[in-house]
């Protein structure tokens, strides 16, 4: 929203070609590999947790959510304080390079709030909530995220 970059943590290793970066459900980041063939062969990763995840923030929750939905659908999502929402948003999950479906998408979902604890949220279409597994996560007033809810778009039920 700022068009600023934050500067954290710096790596232990260099990450090149064939490294990886995941953005895990609890919030902090995966990193791992890269630099095979050269210069370097980092066949290791190490974990980065942002500022945001200290002890002593409060992070918005979701107390129940869908498992799987439809692409298009709306769909509700049961949080501990509706208020205190901003953004609704979804991150579809990684994987490693070379695979079906393996790019990164963020979306700002629409939503609305029903009552105190309970938010209505819109999927975008699958040309663009396209078919897999995401990552549901509310955004608070502070720019805090929940931890995230894994949901399936048009894929078989998870359990």
């Amino acid at each position: 929203e700022t068009n600023e970059i934050v500067r954290g943590g710096q790596e232990k290793h260099v990450r090149l070609y064939h490294s990886s970066l995941l953005v895990l459900p609890d919030g902090n980041l995966a990193s791992a590999g890269g630099g095979a063939p050269g210069p370097v062969k980092n066949l290791n990763g190490q974990l980065y947790s942002p500022d945001y995840l200290s002890a002593d923030t409060t992070r918005p929750i979701i107390r129940d959510c869908p498992r799987n939905i439809d692409s298009g659908d709306s769909f509700t999502i049961k949080v501990d304080d509706a208020s205190k929402i901003v953004k609704v948003t979804t991150t579809k999950s990684g994987s490693s390079s070379h695979t079906r479906n393996c790019d990164t998408r963020w979306l700002d979902l629409d939503f609305e709030m029903i009552n105190d604890t309970t938010l209505r949220v819109q999927a975008e279409s699958n040309t663009i909530m396209i078919g897999g597994l995401w990552m549901v996560n509310l955004i608070d007033k502070n720019g805090v995220p929940s931890e995230a809810w894994l949901m399936g778009v048009d894929m078989a039920a998870l359990p």
